[in-house]
């Protein structure tokens, strides 16, 4: 509730026309169907909820959602999202229903069976949407800093998501109170002090009566802000007003608020204390409750009585409101620990319900002052209820706490880790860091597996590379279960080889040669970590076997980080030769981890599957599932997947010539990974500027780019894969003989596989360096018993046509550079097929003026959503599937038709975009 303006105060408010106009604009763009956010910040009472109030006014024709984080529920998860969405709950039934699933079990409604955190963000993106189809929805969130972990988290996610609705969503942050909020990717306006003019104005309005002196003395005190203008004369007595006695000390603005409060406060009977102190500590602030408890309290029903007459809160409506957010901070701050215990235990028995049992136990465990295994128990289930609704953040305090409250250490320690595994879950590693620490000098060899293999796994994702692998080494050693020594063993070599510690991380994969798997992912997991430790100690012959036992197991998973893990293999060492290979398993990671709202999983998958694209030659498809990858792992601090989804990006820059978007992108992705010691991003990133050297025809500098990536002693599966560009750019450069030892190193690795890529890209490499006859080279190079990349036989052409007319045979050269040509325009890669088009010219063809297809207009998501429309799918399928709303949908395939000149779906389905849809 906003602080209520001064009689005579009527439109913006004083000092806040910019604020105001901002709040304007925002409702003004979302009437029109456009999804705005603002968010508002500033220390206590700077105005921020009184703009609230000011929106609230404006968009009273509107569907106004509204609510404010409470501290003393914050670890209540979904607390806040339930309280905000409960009057459009009705819509559930309107969303597809993995989603209305999740979403009713983390409000509370229905059983959970478990569901992705994310997906429940998804799904309250999706009501919201819902609900703007009947009319215009403005949700109003105040003190954002106390809202619960999983609540915020949803909320923002659908702040950046909804795009084409008519949903204004206006945050609330107080600066220096609660935990930081970062609010990233949506407009902020800080807000500052008033000026003198309207200061004073303000000030005048509010105490008339105020002698010059005494005014003066506000005004220094108040330093421009509001509710100190407001509140602060209210805390002087008539002979302090008019200047007949002395005022009080000089006391810091904040200190200043809340005595002005706590002077409003102490006036009132010790019974109206105790029932604001009760009010205060519940978050949903309704009547009822509250009369029950200051019943259990022996408070009489009237207790509020005397708080609502001197306008501290107003009850309206089954709920009571508080007039200000300050009023319950200084309730909260100035009472002790014994009065908050008694108003827990009242609120605690005063929530009897079933449906009310984890409000219950939490009010009893902050009731509690010493160990009550009772509680503790209760505690416990409650945490498990949290996560199996995907509030993790909630799951770990209660976890904590009941392990605060247990009787005995083993229970003690037992709750405690488990409570550094929602805290991970929830995206809190440093309190993940600090459970781990307390429990794991006690613990027993089999929690204590369990938690080194989380500190490795968390260490892997945002820490120290090399130590996260000697914790996942040790949690294999000390477990006795195969699953969990395969898991920490793979999480060890990957490690490992982000820490450019290849020797190392192919030592550890072979360990996993000498267990024995307890099922298919099991097996997979032994074949594939055994065939990665061949292939990186240069046992090409043994890896080849094993990486293709692995893919075989691959074939029948339906675990999405295996499949990841499979579509990968299908791609490395002597097995693979084509990204596209990877593209079956990449296509199943996506598709699993959309059906079953696992987006904390989702980047990954689409990373392998960008990959996958790529090789398939359908670049801006691919471009599509690496930008949506970065979306997600940005939302939610996944480094690991925002930077290998950075790589592929990166790649498709360079090959498009667009030098500052790969190094952009590329210092992210190395930003991102160095910050845990990673290396192996470093590599790839240097292979892309190689590439992108080569686009952009300077060879004599990508040769010396990637001549130290090819070194025996660098990483040795992407000295490998980038040798044929470092044969390519030598050749142009005239340096072919500094490259024979790697020349000779690849062919070696090569005649150990059947990929009919690399055999082809071999004879290319042949037909360069002049290794035998070099038109046979390049015939064979052009004649392979596979698939081969579109973007790899282009380039294949371009060289022997380039080969040709050098030798004067510019009649045979024609082809060659025609097709070249052709292939470049098919995949989009501009400058490449801009390259082809000067040698055929050089030929004395003329060439052909460049006629774009219309499709090269669309961006990588319009291509998406092009193909998944043209496939058949609905809007409401297609936004089910990309976590947008239909209506979202609809604003991008409006831009579709009209790029396309097309009117209809018959007619998109009619251009053949279908033929490869992405997952």
């Amino acid at each position: 509730m906003g602080t209520p303006e001064p009689a005579g105060l009527s439109g913006a408010l004083f000092g806040r026309e910019r604020e105001c106009a901002a709040i304007d604009q925002l409702l003004e763009a979302s009437a029109r169907g456009e999804s705005t956010s603002l968010v508002l910040r500033g220390e206590a009472g700077i105005g921020k909820t009184a703009l609230l109030g000011y929106a609230a006014e404006r968009g009273r024709e509107w569907t106004v959602l509204r609510i404010a984080g409470v501290e003393a529920e914050s670890d209540l998860a979904f607390a806040g999202l339930e309280g905000l969405l409960r009057p459009i709950t009705g819509k559930l039934d309107e969303l597809p229903q993995a989603q209305a699933d999740a979403l009713s079990a983390a409000l509370g409604f229905a059983p959970s069976g478990g569901s992705d955190r994310l997906l429940v963000s998804a799904a309250a993106l999706s009501l919201l949407a819902a609900a703007a189809e009947d009319q215009p929805v403005l949700c109003l969130v105040d003190d954002v800093q106390f809202l619960d972990v999983a609540s915020v988290e949803a909320l923002l996610f659908s702040a950046r998501r909804l795009r084409a609705e008519p949903v204004a969503m206006l945050f609330v942050v107080r600066e220096g109170a609660g935990r930081e909020i970062a609010t990233l990717g949506l407009p902020e306006v800080i807000l500052e002090g008033l000026d003198a003019d309207p200061a004073v104005r303000l000030l005048e309005a509010g105490a008339p009566a105020a002698a010059g002196p005494v005014r003066e003395w506000l005004l220094a005190q108040a330093a421009g802000n509001p509710l100190a203008l407001l509140e602060l004369p209210s805390g002087l007595s008539v002979q302090q007003l008019q200047g007949r006695a002395a005022l009080p000390e000089t006391t810091p603005l904040s200190s200043g608020l809340r005595a002005a409060f706590l002077q409003r406060v102490e006036r009132l009977p010790a019974e109206t204390q105790t029932a604001l102190l009760i009010a205060a500590l519940d978050d949903r602030d309704e009547v009822a409750t509250l009369m029950r408890a200051s019943g259990e309290a022996g408070l009489p029903a009237d207790a509020l009585d005397a708080a609502e007459q001197d306008g501290l809160l107003r009850i309206a409506d089954g709920t009571v409101e508080f007039r200000h957010p300050l009023v319950r901070s200084a309730l909260l701050e100035s009472s002790t620990h014994s009065q908050r215990r008694a108003g827990h235990a009242a609120l605690a028995a005063a929530l009897s319900a079933d449906h009310h049992a984890d409000r219950r136990v939490w009010h009893q465990a902050l009731a509690s002052a010493s160990a009550d295994e009772e509680v503790a128990a209760a505690l416990e289930a409650s945490a498990r209820r949290y996560e199996s609704r995907a509030g993790y953040a909630s799951a770990a305090t209660a976890f904590a706490r009941a392990a605060e409250l247990s009787s005995s250490d083993d229970t003690r320690m037992r709750r405690l880790a488990l409570a550094a595994q929602a805290a991970w879950a929830a995206g809190q590693p440093d309190q993940a860091r600090d459970l781990i620490a307390r429990v794991l000098p006690l613990a027993p060899d089999g929690l204590r597996a369990e938690l080194l293999y989380l500190r490795g796994v968390i260490e892997a994702k945002t820490g120290d590379l090399l130590g996260a692998s000697a914790a996942l080494v040790e949690a294999a050693e000390t477990s006795e279960s195969p699953s969990l020594q395969l898991d920490a063993l793979t999480e060890a070599t990957e490690a490992a080889e982000y820490a450019g510690e290849y020797a190392r991380a192919a030592a550890i994969a072979a360990r996993a040669g000498a267990i024995e798997p307890d099922d298919e992912i099991d097996s997979f997991r032994v074949f594939a970590l055994t065939g990665m430790a061949a292939e990186l100690a240069g046992e090409h012959e043994r890896a080849e076997k094993l990486l293709r036992q692995a893919i075989r197991r691959g074939e029948q998973l339906e675990d999405p980080g295996a499949l990841v893990w499979a579509s990968l293999v299908a791609t490395m060492g002597v097995t693979g030769g084509n990204l596209a290979d990877g593209l079956p398993h990449s296509s199943r990671a996506v598709a699993i981890a959309r059906e079953r709202g696992l987006l904390s999983m989702l980047p990954l998958a689409l990373w392998a599957h960008a990959n996958a694209l790529v090789g398939l030659g359908r670049l801006n498809l691919a471009r599509s599932a690496a930008e949506e990858g970065i979306r997600l792992a940005s939302d939610f601090g996944h480094r690991l997947g925002a930077s290998w989804n950075l790589t592929v990006v990166a790649l498709l820059d360079s090959l498009q010539g667009d030098e500052s978007a790969t190094r952009s992108h590329l210092d992210e992705a190395v930003h991102l990974a160095a910050s845990g010691g990673g290396t192996l991003i470093l590599d790839h990133a240097n292979w892309m500027l190689g590439l992108l050297d080569l686009t952009l025809g300077r060879p004599d500098e990508a040769t010396e780019r990637l001549m130290p990536l090819t070194r025996p002693e660098s990483n040795p599966l992407v000295g490998l894969w980038s040798t044929p560009d470092l044969i390519e750019a030598a050749a142009r450069s005239g340096r072919l003989d500094e490259t024979a030892e790697r020349f000779d190193r690849y062919a070696r690795w090569v005649g150990y596989s059947a990929s009919a890529p690399r055999r082809s890209v071999l004879a290319r490499c042949r037909a360069l360096v002049g290794d035998g006859d070099v038109r046979e080279q390049f015939e064979e190079a052009l004649a392979p018993d596979g698939f081969v990349s579109p973007f790899l036989i282009a380039r294949t052409e371009l060289l022997y046509g380039e080969w040709l007319r050098r030798e004067r045979q510019r009649r045979e050269a024609r082809p060659h550079l025609r097709r070249a040509a052709d292939l470049f325009r098919q995949v989009g890669t501009t400058l490449w097929e801009e390259r082809a088009e000067g040698e055929l010219r050089a030929t004395g063809e003329k060439a052909r003026v460049r006629d774009p297809s219309t499709l090269d207009q669309l961006t990588p998501q319009e291509l998406q959503i092009a193909g998944l429309v043209a496939s058949g799918m609905t809007n409401r399928e297609i936004a089910a599937q990309l976590f947008l709303s239909p209506r979202t949908i609809d604003y991008h395939l409006r831009k579709v038709f009209s790029k396309l000149g097309v009117a209809s779906r018959t007619e998109l389905i009619g251009m053949g975009l279908a033929e490869h849809p992405p997952a």
